[in-house]
């Protein structure tokens, strides 16, 4: 049996994309490829973003897939009369652009040239209990070779995460990219690390009881709170399950930049205990209410009710008062 191609229109394929890469290509760089064969190579990664549906930090590890191989290359001209017609623009933060994802031939090199990492795989599908596969091993390549984990560090990360249960290479990658921009790469800190995890995730084990916060675990960000409060900070579940009842109150949702703002404030003024944060709150509304009254124009009637427990606006004036920590996203 043959084929024959119904032919309407046409855009041009390098020769050399089936020739020589159609067998290492995967699904979304045949895509990406196709995609800008047909729009043009200027088209930017919005675009194709838009266009694909899928997210820019796939697609730029796509897009450095053709690039590797010399089928795509960056336009200098294109990119310096870009920047000449942007100068006058507000220069704005570049994305974080994800290392590119080794592919079979790569892997296979690095493996040849360092038994290290023969091992590194083998125990990976011992300790995760499946067999990892080619993406397993562009995550582990990924954390060894760009995050620069050790081999002996990323042994105690997949077993803290098969503890955890939380075994998906996502997730892996996600906990050793952290790892990695923090510079945890001696066993030391990596098991410094794993238990300031534990303590967190005892924390928002606690907190949930108490609260009915139905998400299983914390995400990074809050993983990062939680180390502030009780390893910097030195409160216990007391004063942040106190400072998530003002949050609640407050914004009648799980905020934990808000309770970050109150828990700030405590450490601020020496606040260590639920009755020293209860008396502060009771010193503070007796000092509003004179101001209250003072309000209430001549004949009126006096209001009804009381104010807020924890007015945000007056909070800011208090010495109460500190910057958001940095950190939150």
């Amino acid at each position: 049996m043959s084929y024959k191609l119904n032919l309407p229109g046409m855009f041009c394929v390098p020769d050399a994309v089936a020739d020589e890469h159609l067998k290492l290509a995967r699904e979304l760089e045949l895509k990406v490829l196709l995609w800008l064969c047909r729009h043009g190579e200027h088209q930017g990664i919005e675009a194709l973003a838009a266009w694909l549906g899928k997210p820019q930090g796939d697609l730029v590890n796509a897009v450095q897939f053709w690039i590797d191989r010399g089928v795509l290359f960056i336009d200098n001209e294109q990119a310096t009369a870009t920047a000449n017609n942007e100068v006058t623009k507000k220069a704005q933060p570049l994305p974080e652009i994800a290392p590119a994802r080794p592919n079979q031939a790569q892997i296979l090199t690095r493996v040849n040239e360092d038994e290290n990492l023969r091992a590194l795989f083998a125990e990976a599908d011992k300790i995760l209990e499946r067999t990892i596969g080619h993406e397993g091993q562009c995550m582990l390549l990924v954390l060894h070779d760009s995050f620069g984990l050790p081999s002996e560090v990323i042994y105690m990360l997949l077993r803290y995460c098969k503890q955890i249960g939380k075994t998906n290479n996502a997730y892996v990658e996600a906990v050793g990219r952290d790892w990695g921009q923090r510079e945890i790469d001696t066993l030391e800190k990596a098991d410094a690390q794993i238990e300031q995890l534990k303590a967190n995730l005892g924390l928002w084990n606690a907190l949930k009881q108490r609260t009915g916060i139905q998400t299983p675990k914390p995400s990074s960000t809050q993983h990062e709170f939680l180390r502030r409060w009780s390893g910097e900070m030195g409160f216990d579940i007391e004063m942040i399950h106190l400072a998530y009842d003002e949050a609640a109150e407050r914004t009648g949702k799980l905020s934990f930049s808000y309770m970050n703002k109150v828990l700030e404030g405590w450490h601020t003024a020496g606040t260590k205990t639920p009755a020293q944060a209860a008396a502060a709150k009771e010193q503070f509304r007796q000092k509003r209410a004179p101001a209250a009254q003072k309000k209430v124009p001549k004949g009126a009637a006096a209001p009804t009710g009381h104010a807020p427990s924890f007015d945000l606006a007056a909070f800011e004036q208090s010495t109460f008062e500190v910057p958001i920590w940095e950190g939150e996203k």
